[in-house]
């Protein structure tokens, strides 16, 4: 499963965030976006771009174009 295709308030792990580009990567990885991380879907915007990702008690925005390139389980 894919981190866009979560529904709001739902849980997942995350289980490979490789097909990101290295320094969008890197910036995740520093916001706590490890293999295994538990992140939750806040909310979606009303037009469905961004969406609010809580990791590492921290809240981010993320594109969708990104969130879909992050692999999760539930």
């Amino acid at each position: 499963m894919i981190l866009s295709e979560l529904k709001v308030g739902q849980t997942a792990s995350i289980i490979n965030i490789n097909g990101i580009e290295p320094v969008m990567r890197k910036k995740l990885l520093n916001l706590g976006f490890l293999p295994k991380a538990k992140i939750q879907l806040l909310r979606v915007a009303p037009l469905g771009d961004p969406i609010a990702i809580r990791c590492a008690n921290s809240a981010i925005a993320l594109r969708k174009s990104i969130a879909k390139q992050i692999i999760v389980e539930c």
